[in-house]
């Protein structure tokens, strides 16, 4: 991210491409969206205020499982999905009480900590082997459908809970196997992210905040094993190139609907659209507008969505130039409006999600080196250093970025 305030307004200028089916899938999966908004908002720099979790729900699809166990003799998969897969069946035998742990439950048995840690080893095990693997495929085929949701979604958020626990809880006399379960985690997210549809970009951005928020709190654990591997990784991650993948193949699915559309008979054309859409029989949400014409505007749609990533490279009077393109196509095209809200969450998702990852890597050089090694690891936001402040069990860095009207804050212990 470009650290300057102009980036900041580029970031929420970039809601005005949404998609209406990823609205749908984000009401489904997600639990929470944002209202509709038929009108591009005013283009002005706004502070990022998310409106979905990025926490794929248990009941979200299906989880795809393995019957097989994992086999010393049996030989390594070189399909990472395959290891995921085993890694599922794993974490499905687990019981009520120990997923709830994963995912954030607390005990002071330490007996139910050690048997849990026994029982997720098998599954950081197979993360580490699929975190070492280049390939990575479920078999989903081309092109790529996001309808029906892919069903290893919610299992792979599941993963990735149980690797951060166990970096939490069971690697705390092996800070460097704590280090392998977190490079492990983050890899999963980001082969979640491929194929890059905007659902799965979101996935990995939950899963990278996991991680994230794994670094705050055990700094001084992962500080100590003197491994460069984690720092290396966050400071090469690069969620806005992952949002402009799903950017664009967001803008092929809509293509495609296009390409369909045309293809049948008009009244036909029209019941495809409305399910695109979301719509049911009823709805007067496109007004009367006939097959040919709601073709036309999702192809423009389309051709918005596309060049949106290149835009964000423009110069500013080239990008202003275009932006006014786009307030005028929205003017004159509803189904522009319609992808509004839907984009919104990602781009401040993604956002806020660099700043975070600075903001981590920064804590473990602090961590080591004292505040001395605040100035070269800046915000991104702005190119100064991130604000320290003591705390009773630690330091709490601040960016200036602002989630919900409030800046973005990371505690260190």
């Amino acid at each position: 991210m470009n650290p300057s305030q102009s980036k900041t307004t580029r970031y929420t200028a970039a809601a005005l491409c949404g998609l209406a089916l990823l609205l749908v899938i984000g009401w489904l999966t997600l639990r929470e969206s944002p209202p509709p908004s038929p009108d591009l908002p005013p283009i002005r720099a706004v502070t990022v205020s998310p409106r979905i979790p990025l926490v794929v729900t248990d009941n979200t699809a299906p989880q795809e499982t393995s019957t097989n166990q994992v086999a010393e003799s049996a030989p390594i998969p070189t399909n990472a999905a395959t290891l995921y897969r085993q890694a599922f069946a794993i974490y499905d035998a687990l019981s009520k009480e120990q997923k709830d742990l994963t995912a954030g439950g607390r005990t002071n048995d330490v007996s139910v900590e050690a048997e849990l840690c026994e029982k997720i080893q098998p599954i950081c095990d197979l993360m580490h082997q699929a975190a070492a693997t280049t390939n990575y495929d479920w078999g989903l085929g081309q092109p790529v459908s996001v309808n029906p949701l892919p069903p290893y979604l919610s299992p792979c958020r599941n993963l990735a809970r149980a690797a951060v626990w166990s970096a939490a809880h069971c690697r705390t006399n092996d800070p460097s196997a704590a280090v392998e379960d977190l490079i492990a985690t983050s890899r999963l997210g980001q082969n979640v992210s491929s194929p890059a549809t905007l659902l799965a970009h979101l996935v990995d951005l939950a899963i990278q905040g996991l991680v994230i928020h794994s670094v705050a709190e055990n700094a001084s654990l992962l500080a100590s094993a003197d491994d460069t591997r984690l720092v290396e990784l966050l400071s090469a991650a690069n969620y806005d190139e992952g949002l402009r993948r799903a950017f664009e193949q967001e803008a092929d699915s809509t293509a495609r609907e296009a390409d369909t559309a045309a293809s049948l008979p008009p009244e036909e054309a029209i019941a495809e659209l409305r399910k695109f859409f979301g719509l049911d029989a009823s709805s007067s949400e496109l007004g009367p507008m006939g097959p040919v014409q709601m073709i036309a505007y999702l192809r423009q749609a389309a051709d918005l969505q596309r060049q949106y990533g290149q835009a964000l490279e423009m110069p500013e009077a080239e990008y202003s130039e275009w932006l006014a393109n786009l307030q005028a196509a929205a003017n004159a095209n509803p189904l522009v409006g319609m992808f509004v809200s839907s984009f919104r969450p990602a781009v401040d998702k993604t956002q806020a999600m660099t700043v975070n990852s600075a903001m981590a890597v920064a804590g473990l050089a602090v961590m080591q080196n004292g505040t001395d090694a605040l100035p070269s690891h800046p915000d991104p936001t702005t190119g100064q250093p991130f604000a320290y402040k003591q705390t009773p069990d630690g330091f709490e860095l601040e960016s200036s970025f602002q989630v919900a009207e409030k800046s973005l804050k990371l505690s260190f212990k």
